[in-house]
């Protein structure tokens, strides 16, 4: 059976506009995609390189724990296929930038 065809498209948000407020990064349903927490400082648009965090259930925290998942500066996060609630991210400082690709 021939694998139905997807288009990759941008997430719902790149940007975590206020530092400690979770933010939608992906819509619920996707086939697939991925977060990337950028590597450098740079590239997420702060001072300095630091934790994104991702959780597929709810309002994603600033600390590891429960459903709430911790990238460090280069690590990704693969979205669920087929998940049913959207998928938020969250990080201390505002303007942390990340980049999400949904499919």
């Amino acid at each position: 059976m021939a694998a139905e065809p997807v288009t990759p498209v941008a997430g719902t948000n790149s940007v975590v506009a206020a530092g400690g407020t979770a933010v939608q990064a992906a819509p619920a349903a996707p086939n697939g995609g991925f977060i990337t927490n950028p590597a450098s400082a740079v590239d997420q648009g702060i001072a300095d390189a630091e934790t994104l965090y991702v959780d597929p259930v709810g309002a994603a925290d600033v600390q590891a724990n429960g459903t709430t998942f911790a990238l460090a500066p280069g690590q990704s996060w693969s979205l669920i296929p087929g998940q049913t609630t959207t998928t938020t991210v969250n990080a201390a400082s505002a303007g942390h930038k990340f980049s999400v690709v949904v499919y």
